[in-house]
């Protein structure tokens, strides 16, 4: 059973997050040092925002991004910064070109330990953002280049001289569908 943490007469409170914080029991009995209380203050927002991830998030996403957070108009992506321990100077080029740049960590401060200066970092990976319009233009290129390559796969199958892959016996069909694959029995 926790209780509410106790002001010391005289004594205003480090911030107005003190008077919400709890205590833990195990300190209720032992003298309490200034360094223990903040200690303890500290270890009850940690454990407190634990229990909203976990209630919040079945699964956690290192990478996931509040769209909430992304300005109108933006794009966010996260974008190779590190392959094993290497830096890519080539791919960075590209990236630039196609309108990429680094976020900096002092519009998302959460985003990153306390004190940190330069673009939001994670695993290897940089947040960076480009105009949203850039972004949809080159999703839409994406697309019409998938759709081409399938139709050129589609035509390739097409051309296949008769007796060759057994085509006489089976036709090959093409489905563009999700459906569960049959599994042959043998």
């Amino acid at each position: 059973m926790t209780q509410e943490l106790k002001r010391s007469p005289g004594r205003p409170p480090k911030n107005t997050m003190v008077e919400e914080m709890i205590e833990p029991e195990a300190l209720k009995s032992a003298p309490i040092t200034r360094g223990m209380r903040e200690a303890s203050i500290r270890s009850e927002e940690i454990k407190r925002r634990m229990r909203e991830e976990e209630s919040n998030y079945e699964f956690h996403d290192d990478f996931h991004i509040d769209q909430r957070l992304i300005p109108e108009g933006w794009d966010y992506n996260w974008k190779r910064k590190v392959t094993a321990g290497m830096s890519d100077p080539a791919y960075e080029v590209e990236l630039a070109q196609s309108g990429w740049e680094p976020v900096e960590s002092s519009r998302h401060p959460h985003m990153m330990p306390g004190g940190h200066v330069g673009p939001v970092e994670r695993r290897g990976m940089i947040l960076m953002e480009r105009p949203k319009e850039i972004s949809d233009m080159a999703k839409q290129r994406e697309l019409v280049n998938a759709r081409e390559a399938v139709a050129a796969k589609e035509r390739a199958l097409g051309m296949t001289p008769s007796g060759t892959l057994e085509r006489d016996r089976n036709r090959t069909t093409l489905n563009k569908q999700y459906v569960p694959m049959e599994i042959p029995r043998g």
